[in-house]
């Protein structure tokens, strides 16, 4: 790992300790306070909602902006977040929902923290290491979320809650200075060229014609959702099962933080000879297993080995999924998939622990820790049974551009345009032509195109007419240079082998010739 790696690296272990601090003091005055387990679970909750809103507009933005300044400002704001939590308590004005606002503030920095790092990781670890970088960048972001409930728990046992939100405060403000001190350390980013909304849309018409990202995004639900519940609860399992006070809360959540550290000393060897979903089922079943000892035992030093399993099975679970899109997802797209992988699973944290604290106060503590560990358990059995598609094949690669195609582009007209192609193809060779362009469809969908279809001509019955729209020669540009990777190449090889004519593009302004569009488009 280089120097640039390991400096960010720690500027984000203090940023996230500074997170925990702040969210578990929160959850902590709340749980002290005797209030309803629902209102307890809003901490986490309210870090994981500005997720939902947030996630991917700041993934858009990222992809065209200094990383490294992003997160220094989103820094400073979480930063002032932290001085008014401190000004309200000491003023005595501390309600739970001014105190929830400041987290919702933190987690919105957070988001652009999350997101953009996520994104410069890959421009500043090789790809050989980037495995190994990604399972140490979970493990220091559940360190953070360790040392910070240990040090909120030790300081608000010594009554001292303003000076621990005032030492949040200026961790965050040290490591915007820092950044800023940095200053840009990776190359300028391209020039947006679309909206906001416009982009966001691409991202999703991407994971939705992709079949590889869809099926992770749905796994990555199924986990988020059971596992939420040792966030939600655990601060009232410390309290009212094990008697403790804030102490004793830190020192839960720092043995499961230490499990988060043991699982990047020695994953690496077992991710290299084990296939991704069986890692995951594995560790998914023992975080049930960490569950069920919540819901079971009631004396810290016996529970001390399950928090220990639970933070490794965490940090598995969550940095496998994460290395598998970095490693899968092609450039112009990660940073967009990323924030929306990230507003997903933030968003299962945040339905999840509402949703736990409510089946606490409905059936208790333990039934609903236990119901979280068969959930998980299913997840696991279901796993096994499905699978995931491997990634091998469409790895991010980018192909040669077709420098006659380019040309061709560039010199189209401006405004939407209709693209075609034509192909000839043998009776003999219809049936696995039409499967190949399935495929084929998929690809010009995931990069940008509307509206594709596939027509036999009816004056030459052996000839296919593929056409489609993009929105402008620019995007049209991309899909055939920036955007085209070499398993999106090779989807139009196989196509091309099964002709014995191809011919095209032909671009055709959508605007003067509507004509054209009503008739052979439909979506």
């Amino acid at each position: 790992m280089g120097r640039l790696f390991r400096l960010l690296l720690g500027v984000q272990f203090m940023n996230a300790t500074a997170v925990w601090v702040h969210v578990v003091a929160v959850q902590w005055i709340l749980t002290e306070r005797g209030e309803p387990a629902t209102v307890v679970a809003l901490a986490p909750t309210a870090v994981a909602v500005p997720f939902l809103v947030l996630a991917l507009p700041v993934g858009v933005i990222v992809s065209h902006a200094v990383r490294e300044r992003l997160i220094a400002r989103a820094a400073a704001v979480a930063g002032l977040a932290g001085a008014a939590a401190a000004l309200l308590v000491v003023s005595g004005t501390d309600a739970a929902l001014p105190l929830l606002a400041t987290i919702v503030v933190v987690g919105a920095a957070l988001v652009v923290v999350g997101v953009a790092w996520q994104s410069l990781l890959p421009e500043i670890v090789d790809r050989e290491a980037l495995p190994s970088a990604v399972l140490l960048d979970g493990a220091i972001f559940n360190l953070a979320r360790a040392v910070g409930p240990l040090v909120a728990g030790v300081v608000l046992g010594l009554g001292l809650p303003g000076v621990l939100f005032g030492a949040v405060a200026a961790m965050f403000a040290v490591c915007s200075l820092l950044l800023l001190l940095l200053g840009p350390a990776t190359a300028a980013r391209p020039r947006r060229t679309e909206s906001v909304v416009t982009a966001i849309g691409g991202a999703l018409r991407f994971v939705r014609h992709s079949p590889w990202t869809t099926g992770l995004l749905v796994r990555l639900v199924m986990f988020g959702l059971p596992s939420s519940a040792l966030w939600a609860l655990v601060s009232l399992v410390v309290h009212e099962r094990l008697a403790l006070g804030g102490s004793g809360f830190g020192v839960a959540m720092a043995l499961i933080g230490a499990g988060s550290v043991a699982a990047a000393v020695t994953l690496g060897r077992l991710r290299a000879r084990v296939s991704a979903h069986l890692l995951v089922a594995t560790f998914s079943s023992c975080y049930a297993i960490n569950l069920a000892a919540l819901a079971l035992l009631g004396e810290l030093w016996l529970l001390a080995p399950f928090l220990v399993l639970g933070g490794i099975a965490w940090v598995v679970v969550q940095s496998t999924w994460m290395m598998l899109a970095h490693q899968a997802l092609p450039d112009w797209v990660r940073p967009r998939v990323v924030a929306f992988l990230l507003m997903l699973f933030q968003g299962t944290q945040a339905v999840g622990a509402l949703a736990w604290g409510a089946v606490a106060d409905v059936v208790g503590l333990e039934r609903a820790l236990g119901l979280a560990a068969t959930l998980l358990l299913l997840y696991a059995v279901t796993l096994l049974a499905a699978g995931l598609r491997t990634s091998v094949g469409i790895e991010p690669v980018p192909a040669t551009p077709d420098a006659a195609i380019a040309e061709l582009v560039r010199e189209a007209a401006e405004g939407e345009l209709l693209v075609r192609f034509e192909y000839a193809v043998a009776a003999t060779e219809q049936s696995p032509f039409r499967d190949a362009m399935g495929d084929l469809r998929r690809s010009r969908l995931r990069l940008g195109a509307r509206s594709w279809s596939l027509e036999p001509d009816p004056a030459r019955p052996s000839t296919f007419v593929e056409s489609y729209r993009v929105r402008d020669r620019s995007l049209l540009l991309e899909q055939e240079t920036t955007r085209l990777t070499v398993p999106e190449q090779r989807l139009r090889d196989v196509v091309r082998a099964l002709t014995s004519r191809a011919t095209g593009p032909t671009l055709t302004p959508v605007r003067a010739d509507r004509s054209i569009t009503e008739e052979a488009m439909h979506d």
